[in-house]
């Protein structure tokens, strides 16, 4: 059997972007740049910071979730007591507001 290239590495990422699998996918962008023969291609380093860029806004989203909702995770769990939240709509508000205000800041 033969050992994955970097080829097989940027293509496993790649389907984990696709899948929204951002940790995942930043850890086989780094595999891909790891096991290429020279210099990484800067597709890799441009796939390693989006995941990275992911990583960082679904952080601040849970972070607004867990504050403005009391959500402790926005992970899905598979169980509607954990997974459905009854919220009021000034929370909401709220959490987009802030939402909003994150995204301005980071542009």
């Amino acid at each position: 059997m033969t050992r994955p290239d970097h080829l097989d590495y940027a293509d496993e990422a790649e389907s984990a972007e696709r899948a929204e699998a951002w940790s995942q996918a930043l850890a086989l962008w780094k595999r891909a740049v790891e096991t290429c023969p020279d210099t990484a291609p800067s597709q890799y380093a441009d796939g390693m910071a989006r995941c990275a860029r992911q990583i960082a806004v679904d952080a601040q989203l849970a972070s607004i979730a867990r504050r403005v909702f009391r959500i402790p995770t926005l992970d899905t769990r598979k169980s509607d007591s954990l997974d459905f939240h009854e919220v009021a709509v000034w929370d909401i508000l709220q959490a987009l507001r802030l939402a909003y205000r994150a995204g301005q800041t980071n542009e």
